[in-house]
C-alpha cells in the first residue's frame, strides 16, 4: 500500500470516527431524557424536552448537544434557570464511548456491544447515584440485546448461543441474589436492591458463564473501596448503603475489555 493510500485511509478512518462521536453525542442527548424521565415514570417520547423548571419547550436549536449549553451558558433561554451540567457531561461521555467502541473494535458487532453497554452504563450510573433505582426498562433492554445480539459466543451457532447467553445472565442474577439474601441475614436490612440482581442478570448475559465470579469480584472490591472512602470522608460508622449498580456496570466494562487476560487468572 502506497503512502498516500495510507495516508486517504487513515483520513477515512477518523472521518467516520468524528461521525460516530457526533451520533454519540445525540444518542447522549436522549440518554438525558432517559436519566430524567424514566424514575419519575414519564414517557420518554412524549412531550419533546422542556425546562424542569419553567417547563417551556425547548426550541430543536437549543437542543444541539453540548454546543447549546455553551452558547446559552449554561441556563434556559426562557427562565434563566441554571442547566445542570450534567446534561452536557453524559453527552459527552456517550461521544466520547462510541467513538473508543469504533476506535478499538472498528464498525464490528463487538463494537456496537460495546457501545451499548458502555451507553446503558452511563444511564444506570447516574440514575442509580441520584435515586438509588435502576429502571427495570433498561435492564429487560440490556438483557434482550444481549440475547438476541446476532454473533457467536464460545464457537457455537445463533440459537445454541442466545441460549447460553440467557442461561448465563440467569446463573448470574441467581448468584448475586443468594449473596443479597445472605447479606440481609447477616447485617438485619436490606443489603442490595432486586434492581442489581436484575443488572448483573443482564450483564452476566452479555458477558457468559466465565464473567460471573468477576462481575461480582470487581464490582465488590471498587464498591468496597468508594464505600470505605465514604465512610472515612463523612465519619460514618456502622453499615452504610451505596448505589451499587455503577460498580456492576464498571466491573462488566473491565471484564469485558480484559477478558483474555483475566480468563488466565482464573
Amino acid at each position: 500500500m502506497t503512502e498516500i493510500a495510507i495516508k486517504n485511509a487513515t483520513a477515512i478512518f477518523y472521518l467516520i470516527g468524528v461521525l460516530i462521536f457526533l451520533t454519540g453525542l445525540v444518542f447522549g442527548s436522549f440518554l438525558n431524557v432517559v436519566i430524567y424521565r424514566l424514575p419519575l415514570e414519564k414517557s420518554i417520547i412524549r412531550p419533546r424536552s422542556f425546562c424542569p423548571v419553567c417547563g417551556a419547550p425547548i426550541a430543536f436549536y437549543d437542543n444541539v448537544p453540548v454546543l447549546s449549553f455553551l452558547l446559552l451558558r449554561g441556563k434556559c433561554r426562557s427562565c434563566s434557570a441554571k442547566i445542570s451540567p450534567v446534561y452536557p457531561l453524559v453527552e459527552l461521555l456517550t461521544g466520547v464511548s462510541f467513538f473508543l467502541s469504533f476506535y478499538f473494535f472498528g464498525i464490528s458487532w463487538k463494537a456496537l456491544e460495546i457501545a451499548v453497554l458502555l451507553a446503558s452504563s452511563i444511564a444506570i450510573t447516574f440514575i442509580d447515584l441520584k435515586h438509588r433505582i435502576i429502571p427495570d426498562e433498561i435492564n429487560i433492554f440490556l438483557f434482550v440485546f444481549a440475547v438476541f445480539l446476532p454473533k457467536e459466543i464460545w464457537g457455537v451457532s445463533y440459537w445454541p448461543a442466545a441460549g447460553l447467553s440467557a442461561l448465563s445472565g440467569l446463573s448470574a442474577g441467581l448468584v448475586l441474589f443468594l449473596i443479597a439474601i445472605a447479606a440481609e441475614k447477616i447485617f438485619k436490612q436490606e443489603a442490595m436492591g432486586m434492581g442489581d440482581v436484575k443488572l448483573i442478570t443482564a450483564l452476566g448475559a452479555f458477558s457468559g458463564f466465565h464473567s460471573i465470579f468477576w462481575l461480582i469480584f470487581i464490582s465488590s472490591l471498587i464498591g468496597s473501596v468508594v464505600g470505605i472512602a465514604v465512610k472515612l470522608r463523612k465519619r460514618e460508622k456502622g453499615y452504610t448503603m451505596i448505589a451499587f449498580g455503577p460498580y456492576l456496570c464498571a466491573a462488566a466494562i473491565i471484564y469485558t475489555l480484559f477478558e483474555p487476560r483475566l480468563k488466565l487468572l482464573f
